[in-house]
């Protein structure tokens, strides 16, 4: 028995439904009635039976309730109070890193971050999570995973970085079959990079060439003219590039949706309020 399997009895016991209680702690409807199971059967005795009214609780499991209702609640808050002054140990990708993590750095509260793991795909933080290297990360295009607490972030769109005095820098927006005319600007093996070349698959047009550089080199090689590469918004919004232009993308056919996941429900919280969720 450990402390989350009793979180997950309380918040079943309390929507009395097992949809309502997957959703509230971020995790699937198997897997929560598979945690009810596992507490059952190390209680020795059934906590549910199944109503018109929803997960009702046995004459025994309501007993339980009553007992450690209160006690898990002083306990979360207790923890709490010593989690608010500590460090906590964030990864994400080095976009992330260099544009997003700065400006929230400082005013970070109610504790400090420290950005330790940077990963050029952010689904490998998911383990390092999982294995207490960290405590939380940014991660793209994954919205749960087991055993961890999650919640949607942001939403952030692509735009075609073109050098400025490319033929296609005075358009006001562009397609893909237009970006794929010209040599393609990548840091593999990042999902983007993966993104691109099934785009180019899909058009059936013939592939460009791909120039492979490193994340912070990519809007240099634009620069100087070398092809057309892709950032997303974070990033256009908030920075000006001597000699690149940023140009929309037609029916946003690069897009990401980001991630914030923690250890527990706690943790996410907690780092929702630091994020203003």
């Amino acid at each position: 028995m450990n402390m989350r399997m009793l979180d997950y009895f309380l918040a079943v016991a309390q929507e009395k439904n097992i949809s309502r209680a997957s959703k509230k702690l971020f995790i699937s409807q198997p897997a929560l009635s598979k945690q009810i199971k596992q507490l059952e059967g190390v209680l020795g005795f059934s906590l549910f039976v199944r109503s018109s009214q929803g997960m009702m609780l046995t004459q025994k499991g309501e007993k339980l309730y009553d007992d450690i209702e209160p006690l898990v609640n002083q306990l979360h808050s207790r923890l709490k109070k010593h989690m608010e002054s500590r460090i906590i140990h964030i990864g994400a990708d080095p976009l992330l890193a260099s544009y997003y993590f700065p400006q929230r750095m400082e005013s970070f509260s109610p504790f400090q971050l420290q950005l330790t793991h940077i990963k050029d795909d952010t689904i490998d933080l998911l383990p390092l999570i999982r294995s207490g290297d960290i405590d939380a990360a940014i991660v793209q295009d994954q919205s749960m995973y087991h055993g961890l607490a999650s919640a949607f972030l942001f939403h952030d769109e692509f735009f075609a970085a073109v050098p400025a005095d490319h033929p296609l820098a005075h358009y006001e927006c562009l397609s893909m079959t237009q970006c794929f005319q010209y040599p393609q600007i990548l840091s593999p093996p990042t999902p983007l990079y993966q993104r691109i070349i099934r785009l180019i698959d899909d058009y059936n047009v013939s592939a460009p060439s791909i120039i492979e550089v490193p994340y912070n080199a990519i809007v240099g090689f634009v620069a100087q003219g070398y092809g057309i590469s892709y950032l997303p918004s974070i990033i256009v919004q908030k920075v000006d590039y001597k000699g690149v232009v940023f140009i929309p993308l037609q029916d946003a056919p690069l897009h990401r949706d980001m991630y914030l996941f923690a250890t527990d429900q706690i943790y996410l919280e907690m780092l929702r309020k630091g994020f203003d969720l």
